[in-house]
């Protein structure tokens, strides 16, 4: 089933934690050095301990194992003098190291692999999943394509990132820090440290996907370290105008909470500028005193809001979760 995502394909699903380009003093790469030969990382973010990307983390040394392709793409978009050639790898420096610690840090400890680790043996594996937050949650709606008559289904907002894994994930399947930055790599196309939805689904210029809902296989579930599940609701034609608004206002407040109002479209800080202004109409929908609603709104709890706003996603239709493992 195609999967249209005109309304979600620039919203953002996972991004990388700010960290300072720094220049490495000669102790900073003497350490490093010492550890890349004796294979003496804290940290381990695969199982066999094979790296070959270091790089410092706050007083840490970090050692991750990524593909060719990555590091000549890193090579190609970072400065020459960030790269430090060593025989067993290669040593980050300056933005280069910036760039790969943020994912680095946004993989770890936003999406908590290192944690989910509870072995400590450098792989997620089975149960282990279950303390990962890879998850999103997006909404899609069912239509009819025009053309063809065919059933489509149409992504209507991304609402919820960093998310649990509400499935059961089997002991055959597994990850590591090292697989997830790989991936991640590959995802961020243009290396501006954020993942949007259409670089997550890897479709190019397209403007769809294929959908494979409950039953059925993605091939691309192998290697993926995020799961979506999908919130189904009503047709598309029985959903009003107003209602498939309030689901864009609910997307641009995650987004908000998440990214901060230089992150916002014109489109959405409007939005909920009038989210703001029609507090008193909103409040009745979403069963919030209107005095808490305002508080919520004006006072940064964007977190608190977004959690009351979940049970308002409920009353648009019948829900009903569905793992698609895109």
């Amino acid at each position: 089933m195609k999967h249209f995502i005109n309304e979600t394909a620039n919203t953002p699903v996972v991004w990388k934690s700010d960290i300072k380009s720094k220049e490495l003093k000669v102790q900073d790469i003497k350490s490093l050095a010492y550890d890349i030969n004796n294979n003496n990382f804290e940290i381990k973010t695969n199982k066999e301990q094979d790296y070959n990307i270091f790089f410092k983390f706050d007083e840490s040394n970090i050692g991750v194992k990524i593909s060719e392709d990555n590091i000549n793409r890193l090579k190609d978009f970072f400065k020459e003098d960030n790269f430090i050639e060593t025989k067993k790898g290669i040593i980050l420096d300056k933005d280069a190291a910036a760039f790969v610690a943020g994912w680095f840090s946004d993989i770890a400890y936003k999406r908590n692999l290192l944690a989910a680790d509870k072995n400590n043996d450098g792989e997620i594996r089975g149960k282990e999943n279950k303390y990962t937050l890879n998850n999103f949650n997006e909404i899609l709606v069912r239509s009819i394509d025009p053309k063809t008559k065919e059933e489509i289904m149409v992504s209507v907002a991304i609402i919820g990132t960093y998310l649990p894994n509400i499935f059961d994930t089997p002991d055959s399947l597994t990850t590591s820090i090292s697989d997830v930055l790989d991936k991640t790599l590959d995802d961020d196309k243009n290396l501006d440290g954020i993942v949007t939805f259409k670089e997550y689904l890897n479709i190019g210029d397209k403007d769809y996907d294929h959908i494979y809902l409950a039953g059925n296989i993605n091939k691309k579930n192998d290697d993926s370290s995020l799961r979506t599940f999908t919130v189904k609701t009503k047709d598309i034609d029985e959903l009003r105008e107003k209602e498939l608004e309030e689901l864009k206002k609910l997307a641009a407040l995650e987004k908000l909470k998440n990214k901060g109002l230089e992150a916002l479209s014109n489109d959405e800080k409007k939005l909920l500028k009038d989210l703001s202004i029609n507090a008193k109409e909103l409040s009745e929908k979403l069963k919030i005193n209107e005095d808490k609603l305002k508080d919520l709104i004006n006072n940064n709890k964007l977190a608190d809001f977004v959690n009351f706003s979940q049970d308002f996603i409920k009353t648009l239709s019948e829900t009903k979760l569905i793992d698609i493992r895109v």
